[in-house]
């Protein structure tokens, strides 16, 4: 994976409504916030490309969003449009008021590959680490041995010797 990308709650919200009156489900699908990053992308495309979404779970199984809307709100969630961008998780979900303001937004995947062996560490309380746990997060993240091993080093990980 060389590059990640996500959306907003209020634009995956959005995108489900759209798709849900689209295909006449009475809810929207569930698994949609890959397709809501795909229409994001797709907006930077040429109209002769084509964009492939693999996602496992698009069902029409989804839930009812005024249930959850009403939740958030009574959970003293602002629920608003405007712009996505002014979201804030937990206290706001914000819808965009025009669909081309669905945008997807980079993340850093060296944060993410951080953030991986800082969780390898801490959640098998990790104090040592062999051949094999080196090479198994390596494939995990898709980094060398060096980065790996520099990484557990910084949470005093001891290298055991093959």
């Amino acid at each position: 994976m060389d590059r990640y990308v996500t959306v907003k709650q209020g634009e995956v919200f959005y995108i489900t409504q759209a798709l849900a009156v689209l295909e006449g489900y009475e809810r929207g699908p569930a698994g949609n916030t890959s397709l809501t990053a795909a229409f994001a992308l797709a907006q930077q495309m040429d109209q002769d490309q084509i964009i492939i979404v693999q996602e496992t779970e698009y069902t029409g199984a989804g839930r009812h969003t005024m249930p959850q809307l009403t939740f958030a709100k009574q959970n003293g969630v602002e629920v608003c449009f405007g712009d996505p961008d002014t979201e804030v998780h937990g206290k706001s979900l914000v819808f965009p008021k025009d669909p081309s303001m669905i945008r997807a937004r980079e993340y850093d995947l060296k944060k993410a590959k951080y953030s991986y062996v800082h969780n390898c560490v801490k959640n098998y309380h990790m104090t040592e680490a062999t051949e094999q746990d080196i090479q198994y997060i390596m494939d995990e993240i898709r980094e060398n041995r060096d980065f790996v091993i520099n990484e557990l080093k910084k949470y005093q990980v001891v290298i055991k010797d093959a």
